[in-house]
């Protein structure tokens, strides 16, 4: 596998090398009863592409190198690869799902949803085998599996490679996953060995950088012992990886991760405050892809603790406007969550039970805020539950809304703590325990 990886980087370094010209490709919709429009979007950047509706079916792009885009409708999602020289035809099926008309794209989605069904299928072992080495065994069978089956097609080198990284890119980042967070191992612990099997880094990394980061952060560890600097480890990446631009994109994914998903990265969040952003912000100025960090650092600052909280609007179940400032003067413990969302429906009853331990105080008011898409799901929801503790309310799609944005809601559940005087006192509390029955009492105390 390494000698294959080897000769793909060669031939796609003379292919960068010696192609410098954009090529025109189109991208067509094969049907008028569209009903919405269609975002072709990069994969990892979500940068858009182009739109397509029923008034607008065809599109010409420019690409000087191949991009694995998604393609969406709605909630509909499937993924593509487009190549230069190569036109793109995208149908939408009776069940509306979508499908384009490149066997590559066929197979990219094999390995994006294969990996879920193989997880599910092994979960019992996986999650309970105490020979947790064995575990990056049949993952590595699984991989080989799958390499036939892109084997079989006669592809350019450059979808070649892309397919092949991302067969074992995904495979790594469940593993990642597995060890850093599941189990939490010590980086020193030899179910990480397969981080000797990850290429050297080259442009296709851009279709799934993650685990270059994880992989980063293993050897950084292996090699310090701790990690107690965040502008320290962006120079570990520029350090191991040669290619500028490269660098540039790793380091913007990182930071973008740090705001995002802090839960992916316990060992930094904790080194990571507004002074250190704003540190890291002046050192990546000049950083390409800056424009992945740039808003969420806006929501970052936005959210900080000490900030006044972000007046939004909402309904309650009935239908009635709600304010957020009409409760000033008032302690307010907000839980963000959605019916869709596993832990926040397992931390639920937590949440009632401190809503009930307040319903009786006047000063303090427990949210109970759905960021759902759907209303109806929201309110059969409350209507099973049958709950009178809590006041619910609903932000239609919450988490996309200015709402979302100055709360730096990024991943649910997520639990806010305002103070009597409308500022945020924790903007990342811990799930519903007695440490935030300790905040709210201490906030109650504040005058």
């Amino acid at each position: 596998m390494k000698l294959k990886f080897i000769i793909f980087t060669s031939i796609l370094g003379i292919f960068f090398s010696c192609n410098k010209n954009n090529q025109e490709i189109e991208i067509k919709l094969n049907s008028n009863n569209v009903s919405g429009t269609i975002n072709v979007s990069e994969l990892i950047t979500n940068k858009l592409i182009i739109q397509l509706s029923k008034d607008s079916l065809t599109k010409k792009i420019q690409l000087k190198t191949p991009i694995v885009a998604g393609i969406y409708l709605k909630e509909r999602e499937y993924l593509t690869i487009l190549e230069p020289n190569k036109n793109l035809s995208i149908s939408i099926r009776p069940d509306s799902s979508l499908i384009t008309n490149n066997k590559s794209d066929s197979l990219l989605n094999y390995l994006w949803k294969s990996q879920a069904k193989f997880i599910s299928k092994n979960s019992s072992f996986i999650f309970k085998t105490k020979n947790i080495d064995s575990i990056p065994i049949i993952f590595e069978n699984f991989k080989k599996k799958r390499e036939s089956e892109i084997n079989k097609y006669a592809f350019s080198s450059q979808i070649s490679e892309i397919l092949h990284y991302q067969n074992l890119a995904r495979i790594y980042s469940f593993l990642f996953y597995f060890g850093r967070i599941q189990k939490g191992l010590n980086p020193n612990d030899r179910f990480f060995n397969f981080i000797k099997d990850i290429p050297k880094p080259n442009i296709t990394i851009k279709s799934l950088p993650i685990i270059y980061l994880f992989k980063y952060e293993i050897e950084y560890l292996r090699e310090h012992k701790t990690l107690d600097n965040i502008p320290l480890f962006l120079r570990f990446i520029e350090s191991n990886t040669q290619n500028k631009e490269l660098s540039d994109y790793l380091k913007a994914n990182y930071i973008k991760a740090l705001i995002s998903i802090p839960s992916y990265w316990a060992k930094h969040e904790k080194l990571f405050n507004t002074e250190v952003l704003t540190k890291v912000l002046k050192s990546e100025k000049d950083n390409i892809y800056s424009f992945l960090f740039k808003e969420p650092s806006s929501s970052f600052y936005k959210s900080q603790n000490g900030e006044i909280a972000y007046n939004f609007n909402a309904i309650d179940k009935l239908g009635k406007p709600f304010q957020l400032e009409n409760l000033k003067g008032k302690v307010v413990f907000i839980d963000v969550w959605a019916t869709w969302c596993l832990p926040c429906l397992n931390h639920r009853p937590r949440v009632l039970k401190l809503a009930e331990k307040y319903k009786n105080n006047e000063n303090v008011k427990i949210l109970l805020l759905s960021v759902d898409s759907s209303k109806d799901k929201w309110l059969s929801f409350l209507k099973k539950e049958n709950s009178s503790n809590g006041m619910n309310l609903f932000i239609n799609n919450g988490m996309f809304t200015n709402f979302g944005n100055n709360y730096n809601i990024k991943s649910i559940p997520k639990y806010i703590l305002i103070g009597k005087d409308g500022k945020i006192i924790n903007s990342n509390h811990s799930e519903p325990s007695i440490a935030a029955e300790r905040g709210i009492e201490k906030a109650l105390r504040e005058k």
